[in-house]
């Protein structure tokens, strides 16, 4: 009731504030998210949504379908936001409960826009796309669950579901031709703020062009992926390796947008054995606990 129309819930906000601090504290957040979003032109990160809409126009999808898989708050560093805002239909799954009350009340001006409170794995990702009657062709997937993103990714496909566009976030760290993914444990948390989640571009990359994808580009840490009977059948597969130097070792302004990757920026200069040394060393406390070799070209 106090939600119902967001211009009203600063008003909302100001009387709930002696009443619960915490609540209060989530809906001024979501409503200063929701302002913004309204003012903004474009939310996403390093400006991937606008690199993904050039896409969609190359392969006619005008108003499709989206599954945003750890969606946040709906709007910081969101690169599907702009495409609700132009009528895309969707599903949005987020686990953090802070989080999800923001995206909620954000994206109540989204009435085609499904939302699921959930944790996401290898074992029910296609339990949640079932139950919210995802099509086995749809648009674009959109995931970023900064952990086992592999293996859950992995699971979509084996379940036949084949986007037509994915956009998928990589460990940017780690280089090529260096194979490396975390393992899927339902025991673990990933609540430590390191450099230990995801997999490497070269891991990504080996599975999506096995089951029928181009990998287009890479946006920093976003890998774009797509469907290749979509495209020219003559379209040859481009080097993981220059598509990486491309989309984030070579970018000028790399250093600036992930500042926190300096105490490994050295990888980037090292032979491959010399870097799965390194890396084994880093995450020395994760042994066993990741899947790394040298992907032979």
């Amino acid at each position: 009731m106090i939600v119902r129309k967001f211009k009203n819930i600063g008003r909302a906000i100001r009387l709930l504030f002696n009443f619960n601090s915490k609540i209060s504290k989530i809906l001024l957040e979501a409503y200063v998210l929701f302002n913004k979003a309204k003012k903004s032109r474009v939310s996403s990160y390093a400006g991937e949504f606008e690199h993904l809409e050039k896409i969609m126009q190359k392969i006619n999808i005008n108003q499709g379908y989206i599954v945003d898989i750890a969606a946040g708050d709906g709007f910081r560093q969101s690169c599907t936001l702009d495409f609700f805002k132009k009528s895309w239909k969707g599903l949005c799954v987020e686990m953090d409960p802070i989080k999800f009350s923001q995206l909620s009340l954000l994206y109540h001006q989204f009435p085609e826009v499904n939302l699921t409170k959930s944790i996401v794995t290898p074992n029910n990702v296609h339990l949640i796309l079932e139950a919210n009657s995802i099509s086995k062709k749809f648009d674009f997937l959109n995931l970023d669950i900064d952990s086992y993103d592999l293996e859950v990714m992995k699971k979509i496909l084996e379940k036949n579901f084949r986007p037509k566009v994915i956009s998928m976030e990589i460990n940017e760290k780690i280089p090529p031709p260096i194979y490396f993914a975390a393992k899927f444990n339902e025991n673990d948390t990933w609540e430590k703020d390191d450099h230990f989640y995801g997999c490497s571009i070269t891991a990504a990359a080996d599975l999506l062009i096995k089951n029928g994808y181009i990998v287009e580009s890479l946006q920093y840490n976003n890998l774009i992926c797509i469907e290749k009977s979509l495209l020219n059948n003559n379209l040859k597969q481009k080097d993981v390796k220059t598509i990486y130097d491309e989309g984030y070792k070579n970018k000028i302004d790399r250093k600036n947008l992930f500042p926190w990757n300096k105490d490994v920026d050295c990888l980037l200069n090292m032979s491959a054995n010399e870097a799965v040394n390194f890396i084994n060393e880093y995450f020395y406390e994760y042994k066993n606990k990741y899947d790394i070799h040298i992907k032979e070209s």
